[in-house]
């Protein structure tokens, strides 16, 4: 089974429709059909939760929420850490590629991975293609 990585952007997109919402949701498919696994960061709770607080003018109800993270908890996803023995590659991982230590530690998991990163995110794309394998939906 092919292991993908995704970072928060590209799980946003099931919950809310918008571009590239298509092919985020194949992602999901085929994860559920068990083609693919699914992996990212523990950091996507963070950003997935902060995505739902923040995404428009118009509030989103607690029980809206709730069966979102209902929805999530069901995939099964892997949500992996950042460990100790990471974080100097993750710092010059951020600051040769001018980018984020939360958008780096998504790039490093795929790196460790051996798995392409699925992102929504353009200038992470562009900023990560050529580190590892980065693919804009």
């Amino acid at each position: 089974m092919q292991n993908i990585a995704i970072d928060t952007s590209v799980a946003i997109k099931w919950f809310f429709p918008e571009t590239g919402s298509e092919h985020a949701l194949e992602l999901k498919d085929k994860h559920i059909q068990g083609e693919i696994s699914l992996s990212t960061r523990d950091l996507f709770l963070y950003e997935f939760t902060s995505a739902f607080k923040n995404y428009s003018s118009q509030k989103i109800e607690e029980k809206d929420f709730s069966l979102a993270i209902a929805a999530l908890t069901s995939l099964k996803m892997k949500f992996l850490p950042l460990r100790h023995q990471e974080m100097e590659e993750l710092f010059i991982i951020a600051r040769t590629l001018d980018i984020s230590i939360y958008d780096g530690s998504f790039l490093l998991l795929a790196k460790k991975l051996k798995a392409p990163l699925y992102t929504a995110d353009k200038k992470l794309y562009l900023k990560g293609k050529d580190f590892a394998e980065t693919i804009l939906i």
